[in-house]
């Protein structure tokens, strides 16, 4: 439980037991895992109203299961075997699934009488998932806590997050679409260039929404981006620049990567590596210098960092805020108040933004925010940096855990948050994602991992990246964007 794959694994084995528990009390309740939320998963119940009674019975169901020591047991089912069980339990979303898969025989797991399709690796048996905790929320819904580095922490929701997610959600409903088969059949029908551009639409109204604040509030200076790697950060800054154009008002766009510490001065990590991913390895005490200059109507020099000699360069011409002029700030830390400290709280607007999918494989595989930037990133790394998908995944898990120390308590400083997900855009990234994913040595320590991406990804249908508009977010990963 100190390992990533370790906690993946018990998650699953959790999901399937918790839903088991949920059918043997309440048969005419479906549960429906739909997304991650502050090291919690958070589940809705469909069919029933949910009351914090019936989650303590539900609680009570699954430690009896736990204690059954029952085996989860992969067996291999015939597709239009596994089709009809589906239709049986009310799970029509994994016929959809199974109609569209290209292979004769699904793996399913076997738990006492009940079976489910799971992308990956489950546990031994019920008995070795002991640590867990339900939380019962309002209207309709229930929050799994899971053991992270042994610890089962309490479930502390981000309200604004929370409300990024669910209304994304409550979009693509309107759309029909709710899990990975819906977008597969949107494909299949031949309507997935118009899927799409609905897609963006959606998209480009959460920016309309940030730059009508802006308008309304003309105390708003400086509005500060902020997000975890790979969420969009320079096309949603610089596509709010272009919305506020619209609106009348001038932009300057900076960013904090600019503002590194000079490589001699870089913090490292044990190892003797350095550190980019925190924010003591900006230069704090210049940005916030020019930052308050350029707010106060001075000029000022922009470094520019070079990322070969490690050192700042001054190489432009001096630049300054004018008059109906708003800054726009993006970075990793950008909202973190330590870069805005010299600021008045009411001239400047911290914006969070991150790729908030609702879109799972089925009810009880959802795909993680996490997975998501993954993909865009190792995509990226590929096309702009030259770097493999081994070279992408080795990187990957110190990444995160900067981002969790160091990204993830500034979500609730925001005063806005984006949803900078695309729902068809995992299609899209397969068609990149999986040659680099399969050149991945079976003896190399990214391998698993590997495997286990191109297993959820097998149940997306590749869309070509033809149809995705040149401003879209995702060419920001897939190269071609307008705003490069």
């Amino acid at each position: 439980l100190t390992d990533k794959d370790g906690i993946r694994i018990y998650r699953r084995g959790l999901i399937y037991i918790i839903g088991k528990a949920f059918y043997e009390t309440y048969p005419e309740a479906l549960l429906t895992i739909n997304y991650q939320l502050s090291n919690s998963l958070l589940g809705e119940v469909d069919n029933m109203k949910v009351t914090k009674e019936m989650i303590e019975k539900v609680d009570k169901k699954v430690k009896e299961i736990i204690k059954r020591d029952i085996p989860f047991r992969n067996i291999s089912v015939d597709r239009n075997d596994a089709i009809e069980y589906s239709k049986s339990v009310e799970e029509n979303e994994k016929v959809l699934n199974y109609t569209y898969m290209t292979k004769d025989s699904v793996t399913m797991c076997e738990l006492g009488d009940m079976y489910n399709y799971f992308y990956y690796i489950m546990p031994a048996s019920t008995k070795i998932l002991k640590r867990f905790d339900l939380t019962y929320v309002s209207p309709c819904g229930v929050a799994i806590s899971y053991p992270i580095d042994n610890v089962v922490p309490k479930f502390n929701p981000t309200p604004k997050v929370l409300e990024a997610f669910k209304k994304y959600e409550k979009k693509l409903s309107t759309l029909g679409v709710h899990y990975a088969g819906d977008i597969n059949k949107i494909v299949c029908d031949g309507n997935i260039s118009d899927y799409i551009q609905k897609n963006e639409i959606l998209y480009d109204e959460n920016i309309r929404e940030v730059a009508e604040k802006v308008s309304k509030d003309k105390n708003i200076k400086a509005i500060y981006i902020s997000g975890p790697s790979s969420s969009g950060k320079t096309t949603t800054s610089k596509k709010l620049a272009l919305y506020l154009n619209a609106k009348g008002y001038d932009t300057l766009v900076i960013s904090t990567d600019d503002y590194f510490v000079d490589r001699k001065d870089t913090p490292r990590k044990p190892d003797g590596s350095y550190e980019y991913e925190i924010v003591e390895a900006l230069d704090i005490k210049l940005f916030n210098s020019h930052i308050k200059s350029l707010l106060n109507g001075d000029e000022i020099i922009k470094p520019t960092y070079n990322f070969i000699t490690g050192e700042k360069e001054y190489k432009g011409k001096p630049i300054s805020l004018k008059e109906n002029q708003i800054l726009i700030v993006e970075g990793l830390h950008a909202i973190n108040e330590r870069l805005s400290s010299s600021i008045d709280k009411k001239n400047k607007l911290k914006v969070y933004i991150s790729p908030f999918t609702p879109v799972g494989l089925d009810r009880h595989n959802h795909i993680s925010t996490t997975d998501l930037r993954l993909l865009r990133r190792m995509v990226r790394d590929y096309k702009h940096r030259g770097y493999s998908a081994t070279d992408t995944l080795g990187t990957w898990k110190g990444m995160r855990s900067s981002e969790e120390e160091y990204v993830y308590p500034y979500q609730r400083e925001a005063d806005m948050v984006i949803n900078t997900s695309l729902s068809y855009e995992i299609g899209v990234l397969r068609t990149y994602a999986e040659p680099l994913l399969y050149s991945v040595d079976k003896n190399n320590d990214c391998y698993e991992e590997a495997i286990r991406i191109l297993k959820f990804l097998d149940g997306f249908l590749a869309i070509p990246s033809e149809y995705v508009p040149y401003t879209s977010v995702l060419r920001e990963f897939i190269g071609d964007s307008y705003f490069e």
